[in-house]
């Protein structure tokens, strides 16, 4: 591509001294035409600026994605927690008891500040499209079902853990167990979903075939992706569950290298042979602002490419117009023509070609938000901050290019070139 380019652009101008006449350039000289026609650079030009425009507005998108990805509310906390998978396969008469003596061994330990387990953190996938059926179903087939919620299974102290606001009820306890009345933590977008404004606390619907109550409501979040939409939740107790996926969330005042042996000592000291992997929660979450942060760092270096071959193609073309009218910029000058109208005979087409390819390469990127959004976080290329980003950058390149060209019109010096001529 490289050599092929080089070769096509490369004739276009031989072709042009093949084509002219020697005799006629004597007589005329190298002198343009104020208003000389649209020549292929222009074009060229004019392509390269949009291409540049429509590659910074990208950049400057993906970056406004990456700054809405690190602060999109996820209803939990990440920072500060760690979690251990724990491999409870290996351990003979393993039971919810284990668990409980693992969280309350945990509690213990110093600096901790909440733990709980639940069988899948967000972000990890979970049980999603379990169906709610009202109380009073007798078909329990999908077509009668009201919700597909996500359904995770918690034990006390997990929500606090997690850093998830409990807004209203009560948390769940372990004096839930399947000697009890089944009850469930939702989430405000089930709430909603189920039985829009009237109060959800004593609410009941049908899981799994138990008929359970609301006792608590809590804060939305994130659960698949980032970009997702508000999803349901319902949170039903460990004592009243049958999953046998844990995860233990700690949160701790000290950094998770601190904190970690201690944590893989007293869980092992509870259950010699239970598989431990201790990790950092926001570790985990890196997938999920990976692509952000990809996008941001591709786009970013395109950018950058394309404004370097904008300076370099407003600066050859500004360089050469001045080194072809060197003559009748020496005539303008000595004529009392003011410093204006020597920039404006210089940079005239260049900048017109700026404003021009800037234009349109704004409004491609601004039709290419379906494409963004695929690429970036809540891409907009319309958001104010990106479009006075782009401009001012794009206005930065101009000046920065013309500013050899212009200093050495400045400096003609109608006198030496009679000289010289």
């Amino acid at each position: 591509l490289t050599l092929g380019s080089a070769l096509l652009f490369g004739m276009v101008p031989a072709r042009q001294v093949l084509q002219s006449s020697p005799v006629q350039r004597m007589k005329t000289g190298p002198m343009d035409s104020p208003v000389r026609r649209f020549a292929l650079r222009d074009l060229l030009l004019g392509v390269q600026i949009a291409i540049c425009m429509l590659l910074v507005t990208a950049a400057l998108v993906a970056v406004r994605g990456l700054v809405r990805a690190l602060h999109v509310p996820l209803g939990f906390h990440p920072q500060g927690a760690m979690l251990a998978d724990l491999d409870l396969s290996q351990v003979e008469q393993a039971s919810d008891g284990t668990l409980k003596t693992m969280i309350e061994a945990v509690r213990n330990v110093a600096s901790v500040t909440a733990v709980g387990t639940v069988s899948r953190t967000p972000m990890t996938g979970g049980m999603h499209g379990i169906p709610i059926f009202r109380p009073g179903t007798t078909e329990f087939k999908l077509s009668s079902s009201v919700l597909a919620p996500y359904v995770f299974t918690m034990s006390p102290g997990y929500l606090e853990a997690a850093g998830t606001r409990l807004l209203s009820g009560r948390d769940v306890s372990w004096q839930d167990t399947s000697s009890t009345p089944y009850v469930a933590v939702v989430n405000e977008t089930f709430a909603r979903k189920m039985w829009g404004g009237t109060p959800p606390i004593g609410q009941r619907f049908v899981v799994r075939g138990k008929l359970t109550e609301v006792v608590g409501v809590a804060q939305d979040g994130k659960y698949h992706d980032m970009q997702e939409s508000p999803q349901p939740v319902a949170y039903l107790p460990l004592l009243q569950s049958d999953d046998n996926e844990a995860v233990l969330v700690v949160r701790s005042r000290l950094a998770p290298s601190e904190v970690s042996g201690a944590l893989e000592r007293t869980l092992s000291g509870v259950e010699p042979n239970v598989s431990i992997s201790l990790r950092s929660w926001p570790d985990t979450l890196a997938d999920e602002v990976f692509p952000a942060e990809a996008a941001t760092a591709a786009l970013g270096a395109m950018g950058l490419l394309a404004a370097m071959l904008a300076v370099t193609g407003i600066f050859g073309t500004a360089a050469y117009n001045v080194s072809r009218r060197m003559k009748e910029l020496g005539i303008r000058v000595a004529l009392g023509a003011r410093r204006a109208q020597v920039i404006n005979a210089v940079l005239g087409r260049p900048m017109a070609l700026l404003a021009v390819g800037s234009v349109a390469g704004l409004l491609a990127g601004i039709s290419a938000t379906r494409l963004l959004r695929h690429l970036v976080y809540q891409a907009n290329p319309s958001d104010p901050a990106v479009v006075g980003g782009a401009v001012l950058t794009m206005a930065l390149l101009g000046i920065a290019a013309s500013a050899i060209p212009a200093r050495r019109a400045l400096a003609v010096d109608p006198s030496t070139l009679m000289r010289e001529d």
